[in-house]
């Protein structure tokens, strides 16, 4: 995908690849890990479709956003490989080695170029069970946020859990390239898996006699089983809340709302409650999603709780003038949301990445279309 830069590049993938197959190695593709696993898949899922309608900028109406799009999700696997007597391992960007095959689970294998490079050894581990739920490094650009551990990794095992009506083995091992963060920690120990089941792939060498694992597919539309699946997983950590609130998502860090103090100021005389960005424990971020009746805030990974919002939840997404994904239009798709979109603010000429460029609200025009949103808000909630 895009946002990823392999680091295979010419004449270096080239002689990698070669020596690899010298070594008797041998790089697996998508298709070709699917077949290769076909005797060991344990559940499967198909592609999901949905239709996206067309985006029109909320502050310029004559101006499209998003066009209307067929937003399609890739079928989603589950499989128990029990190892025979070929050796069986996990390399060190997470991905399993399998008789001399690399298989590929996710998006590729551009890791392994590097990983072949560095040096020292690390201390190996033998399992019965290991669960490999993702094989990429976290470098904060293309992995490594809140979306990506909640979607690509955190979805996956609730699927994978999903297909073991017994959950997972008691002494099975979950073990990857760890983001080691907060919500991480929270996550898997929601599932169940003790501190000394956690392991860092980039310290230990796993090896294993049964392995447990799925595929990611679409990057921006995760199939509509998984994010069901994270919904389920996740759903017991709410708090209930008796009353429905409008709610300012804050932003620090890239893409900032640069005129936040001004556009807050508006907002709270429509009595809209500003959340700040901060760390926040899963159950806080999932119960003020779901006690939302009104969201609005910048392009962020915050969005990402929104499929915890109630049905008929309204979502304006703020966006900086060169970043516009649809991701959380697709999301609010799948969750009944209510959704709508606006560019804000001129290019920076200075930005190096379109990803970090901030943006100036322009109060006014906001204001002026925010009212026929909060009568529907309004009515919305008198018919609940």
């Amino acid at each position: 995908m895009s946002r990823i830069s392999s680091l295979f590049t010419g004449t270096a993938k080239t002689s990698f690849l070669a020596i690899a197959r010298m070594m008797g190695v041998t790089f697996l593709d998508k298709p070709q890990t699917v077949d290769l696993l076909r005797p060991h898949q344990q559940a499967f899922y198909p592609a999901t479709q949905h239709m996206l309608p067309a985006v029109a900028d909320l502050t310029a109406p004559d101006q499209l956003l998003f066009t209307q799009e067929l937003a399609e999700s890739l079928p989603a696997y589950v499989w128990c490989y029990e190892r025979s007597s070929q050796p069986a391992r996990q390399l060190r960007c997470g991905n399993i080695l399998i008789d001399g095959r690399i298989l590929c689970t996710d998006y590729g294998n551009q890791y392994l170029l590097r990983d072949s490079l560095r040096p020292g050894k690390r201390q190996l581990v033998e399992v019965d069970t290991l669960i490999a739920p993702f094989g990429h490094y976290q470098d904060g650009i293309a992995f490594g946020g809140y979306y990506d551990f909640i979607y690509l990794v955190a979805a996956k095992l609730s699927r994978i859990r999903q297909s073991f009506p017994n959950g997972f083995p008691t002494d099975a091992v979950v073990a990857y390239p760890l983001f080691h963060t907060q919500y991480e920690r929270e996550f898997l120990a929601h599932m169940g898996f003790r501190p000394e089941q956690i392991v860092d792939t980039r310290q230990y060498e796993v090896r294993f006699r049964r392995c447990l694992l799925g595929n990611n597919g679409h990057w921006f539309y995760p199939n509509a089983h998984d994010v069901q699946a994270i919904h389920e997983q996740l759903t017991p950590l709410i708090q209930p809340s008796p009353t429905r609130n409008r709610l300012y998502i804050s932003r620090s860090g890239r893409r900032r709302v640069l005129n936040e103090d001004t556009l807050v100021q508006m907002l709270s005389q429509y009595n809209f409650e500003y959340v700040e960005d901060k760390a926040r424990s899963l159950s806080e971020q999932l119960s003020i999603y779901n006690r939302a009746s009104f969201l609005i805030g910048p392009h962020g990974a915050s969005f990402s709780n929104l499929i915890w919002s109630q049905p008929g939840t309204q979502l304006v997404e703020l966006f900086s003038p060169n970043y516009t994904p649809n991701f959380f239009s697709y999301l609010s798709a799948l969750a009944g949301l209510r959704y709508t979109a606006t560019r804000q603010g001129k290019s920076d000429p200075a930005r190096h990445n379109d990803l970090v460029e901030n943006m100036t609200v322009d109060v006014s025009a906001l204001e002026r279309h925010l009212n026929q949103l909060l009568e529907t808000e309004d009515k919305g909630l008198l018919l609940n």
